[in-house]
C-alpha cells in the first residue's frame, strides 16, 4: 500500500508540473516509467485519481482558468491514447461544475462547447453520453430560467448538437404539458383602488410619466381576463371543455379588441427610450418571466415585444387545437363552429402582428413559416419519432448519364435476363420510343361508344355502360380529346352524366350517318366520271395478275374514301420529296419528323410511315385532300385520289 501511495504522490507532483508547462507528452513518458510495474487497469485507475485530485487542488487554490482547461484537455488526450478510462473527461467536467460558482461554470462550459466534435466520437459518445447528460441536467437545475436564460440556452444547444434528433431523453413523446409553470397574478380589489388613486398623482422622482395619448384604461376586468389566458396557454386541453371554451373565447375577443384599439410603441416612440436598462457586461436585460403587477399592465400592452409574445402564444395554441395529435383523447375534437372561430381569430392575430412595429409584416411571415414547419415535427412525433437516416452519397442529377449501358460494372456481376436485355437494347433512345405513334392506344369515338351497332343494341349498351362510374370517367376523358361537343355552350338545364353522354353519342351517330352519305355521293360521282371519260386505266392492266390485284385494291380504297395501306403506298412516291412540309401541315411536331428520319431509311418509307401514323390518328380522305391543296401538292397525286365534290 505504501508503494502505491508513493507512486501516486510522485505522479501528482509530475502532473502539476506538466499542467504548468503544458507538456502532455512528457507526462505520458514519465508516468509509464513510474508505473511500469502496474497492470493496465491499475494504471488507468491511478491516472484517473491523480487527475481528479490535482484538479480539486487547483480549484481550491483559485488557479487560473487556463490551467483548468489544460487539465480538461489532458483528460481527453489520456482517454484517446487509452491510458485513462473513456469517461474521464466527463468526470473532470462534473468535478469542475460541482466545485465552482454559476459564473465560473459559465466560463468552464466554454471548454465543452469548443469540443463538440470530439464528444461525437464513438470512444466518448458511447461511454460518456449518460454522464454528460446527467452533468448538464444537474447544472440546469442550479440555473435560473429568468436570470441565466442565455446560459440555459447554450447548454440545450450543446445537447442538441451532441445527441441525435431521435434521442428519447430529449423528446416529449406523449405530449405532456408543463403544468408547474404557473403565472401568479393578484386578485385583490384593493390593489386596483390604490392604482386608480395613483393615476392622478404627480409622478415621483425617477418614475416615467405616462403618455396621455396612449393611455389604456386598465381595470380589474381586463387585468383578470388577460392573465387568465395564461392558464389556457399552459394547458390547452382545457379548451375542449365547453364551459372553459366559452370563457376562453370571451377573454380572447376582449383582449384582441384591446390590442386593436391601442397602437403599440415603436422603437422610435417608446416610453423606455430614455430609460434603457443594461446588464453589467453591456447587454440588454431579457425578462423571460412575465411581471404581473397591475401598475405595469398598461406599459406591457403598449410594448411591441410584449404584444408579440402574447399574439404568438395564441397562434401556437390554435395550431395545437386544430392539429392531429396522437396522444389526444378521442373527445378532444373541435366542432365545425369552433374551428370556424379559430380560423377567423387566427386571421385577426396575424393582422395585429403585421400592424405591430418594427417590421410587422416580415415578422408575421416568419412566424407563419415557423408554424408550417412545426406541422412536420407534429407528424414525425405522431409516427413515434423514427430515426433519421443520413444519405451517404449525394447524386448530382446534372452529371448523371442519360442512359446507363447494359455492360456496366455494377450489372456485370449479375447474370442478365436475355428478354430484359432485348427490351433495353430495342431502341437506342428510350425517350423517342416512348413518343412513338405505335404507343398511341386511344380508341376512336365510334369504337369506344359502339356507334356502328344497331340502334336498339346501342341504346341498351349505353344505358348499361353509363351506370358504370369507370366507363363514364373514360368516356368524358375521350370526349375531351376527340369531340368538340363537350366544349359547346348550353343554356339548358343540367342533366345527369348518363343523359349527357347519351345525347353526345347521338350527335356523333348523326355525324357518322352524314359522313356515310357523303361517301355514297363521292362513289356515285367517281362512277359517273369514269363512264364519261372512259377512264379504264385500272381495268386494262390484265397482263399481270399482281398489277391487276393492286389496281383492284387501290380502286377499293378510293371507294372507301379513306387512306388505307394500298393508297398510301401509291401516293408515297409522289410526295416523298416534300414529305417534311406535308408532315408539318398535317400536325406533326419537329421531334416526330426527326423520329421518322432516324428510324426509317429512304424518303419513300419515311413518307409511308408518316402517312400511316396520320391515318391512325384521323384517316379522313377529305381532310387529307384539303391539306394537299393548301400545300400545293394536290396535282401530284390527284389522279390516284377519288373525286371529291
Amino acid at each position: 500500500m505504501g508503494t502505491v501511495l508513493d507512486l501516486k504522490s510522485k505522479l501528482s507532483l509530475l502532473f502539476k508540473d506538466v499542467v504548468e508547462r503544458n507538456s502532455f507528452d512528457d507526462f505520458i513518458a514519465n508516468s509509464r516509467q513510474l508505473l511500469k510495474s502496474q497492470n493496465e487497469n491499475d494504471l488507468k485507475n491511478i491516472i484517473e485519481l491523480t487527475v481528479r485530485e490535482v484538479l480539486l487542488e487547483l480549484i481550491m487554490q483559485k488557479t487560473d482558468i487556463i490551467h483548468l482547461e489544460r487539465v480538461f484537455q489532458f483528460s481527453i488526450d489520456a482517454a484517446l491514447r487509452d491510458i485513462a478510462p473513456g469517461n474521464l473527461p466527463v468526470l473532470v467536467l462534473g468535478d469542475m461544475f460541482e466545485a465552482s460558482t454559476v459564473v465560473e461554470c459559465e466560463k468552464i462550459f466554454a471548454f465543452v462547447e469548443s469540443r463538440v466534435e470530439t464528444f461525437k466520437k464513438d470512444i466518448f459518445f458511447k461511454t460518456c453520453k449518460n454522464h454528460l447528460l446527467r452533468s448538464c441536467n444537474d447544472l440546469l437545475r442550479r440555473l435560473s430560467r429568468s436570470q441565466n436564460t442565455v446560459f440555459c440556452g447554450r447548454i440545450l444547444l450543446f445537447l442538441a448538437h451532441i445527441f441525435p434528433l431521435s434521442e428519447r431523453s430529449g423528446l416529449n413523446i406523449i405530449s405532456e404539458f408543463n403544468l408547474e409553470n404557473t403565472t401568479v397574478y393578484t386578485t385583490n380589489d384593493e390593489m386596483f383602488s390604490d392604482l386608480n388613486s395613483e393615476k392622478g398623482d404627480i409622478p415621483e422622482e425617477g418614475e416615467i410619466p405616462s403618455n396621455s395619448q396612449s393611455h389604456i384604461n386598465v381595470d380589474i376586468s381586463l387585468y383578470r381576463k388577460f392573465w387568465s389566458l395564461q392558464d389556457f396557454f399552459r394547458n390547452p386541453n382545457t379548451c375542449y371543455n365547453k364551459i372553459q371554451w366559452r370563457q376562453f373565447t370571451n377573454f380572447t375577443s376582449d383582449i384582441l379588441v384591446a390590442f386593436g384599439s391601442f397602437k403599440s410603441d415603436g422603437s422610435s416612440s417608446s416610453k423606455w427610450k430614455d430609460a434603457k436598462l443594461s446588464s453589467p457586461n453591456g447587454a440588454c436585460f431579457y425578462f423571460a418571466k412575465y411581471l404581473t403587477s397591475p401598475k405595469l399592465l398598461e406599459l406591457e400592452l403598449s410594448d411591441s415585444h410584449f404584444r408579440r409574445y402574447v399574439l404568438v402564444q395564441f397562434l401556437i395554441l390554435f395550431q395545437y387545437l386544430t392539429s392531429p395529435v396522437k396522444f389526444k383523447q378521442e373527445s378532444f375534437v373541435l366542432s365545425d363552429e369552433q374551428q370556424t372561430w379559430v380560423k377567423d381569430t387566427t386571421k385577426k392575430v396575424y393582422k395585429l402582428l403585421e400592424e405591430t412595429p418594427p417590421d410587422g409584416l416580415a415578422f408575421a411571415e416568419h412566424i407563419e413559416k415557423i408554424l408550417q414547419r412545426e406541422e412536420y415535427w407534429n407528424a414525425w412525433k405522431n409516427e413515434g419519432c423514427p430515426d433519421f437516416k443520413q444519405v451517404s452519397e449525394k447524386i448530382d442529377l446534372d452529371k448523371r448519364p442519360l442512359k446507363r449501358p447494359w455492360e456496366c460494372q455494377q450489372v456485370s456481376k449479375f447474370k442478365p435476363n436475355p428478354e430484359l436485355a432485348k427490351l433495353l437494347s430495342n431502341t437506342p433512345n428510350n425517350w423517342e420510343a416512348c413518343r412513338s405513334a405505335k404507343r398511341n392506344f386511344v380508341p376512336s369515338l365510334e369504337t369506344f361508344f359502339g356507334v356502328a351497332s344497331s340502334k336498339a343494341d346501342a341504346t341498351s349498351n349505353l344505358k348499361r355502360d353509363f351506370e358504370d362510374s369507370k366507363y363514364t370517367w373514360k368516356a368524358l376523358r375521350l370526349l375531351c380529346m376527340k369531340s368538340p361537343h363537350i366544349f359547346t355552350a348550353s343554356t339548358s338545364t343540367s342533366k345527369s352524366v348518363s343523359e349527357y353522354l347519351e345525347s353526345v353519342v347521338q350527335k356523333i351517330s348523326k355525324e357518322k350517318c352524314l359522313v356515310q352519305q357523303d361517301i355514297v355521293t363521292v362513289e356515285a360521282a367517281v362512277a359517273e366520271d369514269s363512264i364519261e371519260d372512259g377512264n379504264d386505266e385500272f381495268l386494262q392492266e390484265e397482263d399481270s395478275k399482281e398489277e391487276s390485284k393492286n389496281s383492284k385494291e387501290e380502286e377499293k380504297a378510293k371507294k372507301e374514301n379513306v387512306l388505307n395501306k394500298v393508297l398510301i403506298e401509291t401516293i408515297s412516291g409522289k410526295l416523298q420529296d416534300q414529305w417534311q412540309v406535308l408532315a408539318l401541315n398535317l400536325g406533326f411536331q419537329e421531334d416526330e419528323i426527326e423520329y421518322f428520319e432516324q428510324d426509317f431509311p429512304g424518303k419513300k418509307l419515311q413518307t409511308q410511315q408518316m402517312l400511316t401514323v396520320w391515318m391512325e390518328r384521323d384517316g379522313s380522305l377529305v381532310e387529307f385532300t384539303k391539306v394537299l391543296q393548301s400545300c400545293g401538292m394536290l396535282n401530284n397525286v390527284l389522279p390516284h385520289l377519288p373525286a371529291q365534290e
